[in-house]
């Protein structure tokens, strides 16, 4: 916002030079400084500010030092609205700049609690000071509504710090909740890995990689529901779910719930050989994991490993892995088979 209250505040000494040359100009009321002198004043204290803010932009600094530099500018600024008072001519009111010049300096920025009041008070003090030794005949009303004016400056800096900060405790709020639906909706709730829509989503991310792709299914996952009730098949899987978040899935190996009980497995940035050798630890870990259950709980995989040049391959591969999953199961099931392309 420094940009913007020095930008304005440069255009009000432009424009003021510009009337001053114009031929509806009148004399100052006031004579100590010229009206001139003021303008000047108001562009030398914006211009040199605009340009290192600029600058600043392109060449980032410590945030803290923009701040620093930017309420200093402020601060000048609230100083200078008094001496506005010496460019009135003969016929104008007398506070009709001043009044631009604080609406800028307490509509735009966004102030700490304090700072903005110390700009306020500076400006206020200033306007007073100079009415009281140039002796200036100020009408009752006229003071009034310049204290009123202030009251009222003074309210929208308060106003406009508690909008800004409820604004982004919401916008805080809505970002996170929108994180969490976000990551709510691309995993399965029962087993914690991710879905089919993070998949679709993450598909074009493994072409032209070598990839280690597995099929995964729970050895008669049907007869477990049939025997002992969903809720003994769904705690095999919840089970199923919490061994692979904590021990498998990573930057590089991502688990998906494919079906009801299927399970996908796609890993990247593997060794030759090291992918068939986890899924055969994660046979017998299963094995272990599900042993105090009421019966044993096996499981069959198919695999296979290569080169995907694109989405479609990777397609390809899990139709693959898929068949290899079919044929473990009927070589007698707990089984691992696969193929590893060379």
């Amino acid at each position: 916002m420094g940009i913007v209250v020095s930008s304005l505040i440069a255009v009000i000494g432009f424009l003021g030079i510009f009337d001053l040359n114009s031929d509806y100009a009148n004399i100052s009321v006031l004579l100590v400084i010229a009206s001139e002198w003021v303008y000047l004043f108001l562009l030398l204290a914006n211009l040199p500010n605009l340009f290192l803010l600029l600058w600043l932009q392109k060449h980032p600094q410590a945030a803290e030092l923009e701040i620093r530099i930017c309420f200093a500018n402020l601060a000048v600024n609230a100083i200078l609205s008094g001496f506005t008072l010496y460019s009135t001519q003969e016929g104008s009111v007398y506070f009709f700049e001043l009044v631009l010049m604080m609406m800028v300096i307490c509509v735009f920025p966004y102030y700490k609690a304090g700072h903005g009041l110390s700009l306020v008070a500076l400006s206020l003090l200033m306007i007073s000071a100079i009415i009281l030794v140039n002796h200036v005949q100020v009408a009752w009303q006229d003071t009034y509504d310049l204290f009123l004016f202030y009251v009222i400056g003074q309210a929208c800096i308060v106003l406009r710090r508690y909008w800004f900060r409820q604004s982004s405790w919401y916008n805080y709020i809505l970002h996170q909740a929108n994180g969490t639906l976000f990551v709510s909706s691309r995993t399965d709730k029962l087993t914690g890995l991710y879905n089919r829509l993070a998949l679709r989503e993450y598909f074009p991310n493994y072409g032209k990689q070598e990839v280690g792709v597995a099929m995964i299914d729970l050895d008669d996952f049907k007869r477990f529901n049939a025997n002992y009730g969903h809720a003994y098949g769904d705690l095999v899987l919840t089970r199923l779910g919490r061994y692979l978040q904590k021990d498998w899935m990573n930057e590089h190996l991502r688990c998906y719930r494919y079906g009801g009980d299927e399970i996908l497995i796609i890993a990247s940035g593997l060794e030759d050989g090291d992918f068939v050798k986890k899924l055969q630890i994660f046979q017998a870990e299963y094995a272990k994991l599900n042993q105090q259950l009421e019966e044993p709980a096996t499981l069959s995989i198919g695999y296979a490993t290569g080169a995907v040049a694109n989405e479609e391959e990777l397609r390809k591969m899990i139709q693959l892995a898929d068949n290899y999953l079919y044929q473990a199961k009927r070589q007698g099931k707990n089984q691992v088979v696969g193929a590893e392309k060379k």
